[in-house]
């Protein structure tokens, strides 16, 4: 696949205060720059958010309007099923990479958020399985994601939170220039500390996405977020994803996962509307070796029946 021209992308998103406000499920395009001799440049606002109530729609919590931008990824053409993609965020890359099955797609696609600083194709093993399924799977490394010489969670976790939320925001919105992508047919699977990620994004944009994988979330480091300067974004995880309307798959093990305690996510469960909740036996944390192809198995199983209850 070529590299086309340069797109910048501002948009309207979220971070967190107390107020109710409903999520639109349309944007608007505006194109305000002339053709010239210059590669031209489209910017896009997309309002994601309503003072107007409407009653088909979740209630979500208002949050503070930020633009960010992004331009058309880089992709390099190369045959056979993986292709490295560069995606950009305000100007910075992202490392990532898409695994395909065979043909041209689209493809139903899966996009992957990993647990704190896992590194990069870390999960590679469940995109070549979910590709043999016939589903496509974009990996990529959060701009923040890269460990610091001592291991520890960051001092200011809900800054760096959201500048994960952000970073994925731009993966989802320059899906639409990968031609193997159904942007009709998106899942968000999170693990860990992605998993808290992807609830974060799939919630609030809630339109856009099919369903959620959450793979032993960290729902808990919500409570435990702390913020250099102003809050950023929620720290109600729960009232959050309670308005959470696509269906939602949790994912644990009995071993070494947050699943050897049987209640440990029953708020989670609670809290969100349309919620399976999937135990797989011996599994721990980090979800590897037989595990791994269980959590494949298991959500794909789980993906199928939702797409059944659509049709």
């Amino acid at each position: 696949m070529s590299v086309g021209q340069p797109v910048n992308i501002k948009r309207h998103i979220i971070s967190a205060v107390s107020v109710m406000l409903v999520l639109l499920t349309s944007c608007g395009r505006t194109q305000v720059t002339e053709p010239s001799q210059t590669p031209p440049e489209t910017t896009v606002q997309r309002i994601m958010m309503s003072t107007e109530p409407r009653e088909t729609e979740p209630q979500l919590p208002i949050f503070l309007s930020i633009d960010y931008s992004i331009k058309e990824p880089e992709i390099e053409d190369e045959e056979g099923q993986i292709q490295y993609i560069t995606f950009y965020r305000d100007g910075n890359p992202i490392q990532g990479k898409i695994t395909h099955p065979e043909g041209k797609g689209p493809f139903k696609t899966i996009v992957i958020s990993g647990g704190l600083y896992s590194h990069f194709g870390r999960y590679s093993n469940k995109a070549q399985s979910y590709s043999e399924k016939d589903y496509a799977v974009i990996e990529f490394q959060f701009q923040n994601g890269t460990p610091p010489d001592s291991y520890a969670d960051p001092e200011y976790l809900g800054d760096f939170i959201f500048e994960q939320v952000l970073d994925l925001y731009a993966v989802i919105d320059s899906l639409e220039y990968i031609s193997y992508v159904d942007t009709s047919n998106i899942y968000l699977y999170g693990h860990s500390m992605g998993g808290l990620v992807t609830s974060y994004a799939g919630t609030l944009r809630q339109s856009e996405i099919k369903g959620l994988i959450l793979v032993d979330p960290s729902f808990y480091a919500a409570d435990i977020m702390h913020f250099e300067h102003k809050q950023t974004i929620t720290t109600n995880i729960y009232s959050l994803i309670s308005k959470c309307m696509i269906p939602t798959v949790i994912i644990t093990g009995t071993e070494g996962s947050f699943g050897e305690d049987p209640h440990f996510f029953d708020e989670a469960r609670e809290a969100l509307p349309d919620c399976e909740y999937v135990v797989i036996d011996g599994a721990g944390h980090r979800m590897e070796g037989e595990a791994s192809e269980k959590v494949v198995e298991r959500s794909v199983e789980v993906m199928k029946k939702w797409d059944a209850r659509d049709n």
